[in-house]
């Protein structure tokens, strides 16, 4: 089993069992983990001790919008560099022309 806060293995005749009133089974790995879900209403998601436990995003792996994000952060930068180069040779043409 694994904790439903942390996502760290349980091991056998180990942790926390929680019953909800509606039946559902949580398991806990500690009352850390417990306190943090149940009485300080945290997600795991925000945690960085505990991001290997929060649905749908597994520890390490980028979402598609973050890779998208840094392209297109990587793509202005370039552009700039591009643009400050293209501005700093057309000041240094000018300069030529006119020294002639």
């Amino acid at each position: 089993m694994k904790c439903s806060f942390c996502g760290k293995e349980i091991k056998k005749g180990q942790g926390l069992l929680y019953v909800k009133k509606d039946g559902t089974l949580i398991y806990f790995d500690d009352g850390k983990c417990q306190i943090n879900m149940l009485e300080l209403g945290r997600k795991a998601a925000k945690l960085k001790w505990a991001r290997a436990g929060a649905v749908g995003r597994p520890t390490g792996l980028k979402s598609d919008k973050s890779v998208a994000k840094a392209a297109a952060k990587a793509m202005k930068a370039e552009a700039r560099t591009t643009a400050k180069a293209q501005r700093s040779e057309t000041k240094s043409a000018e300069k030529k022309a006119e020294k002639k």
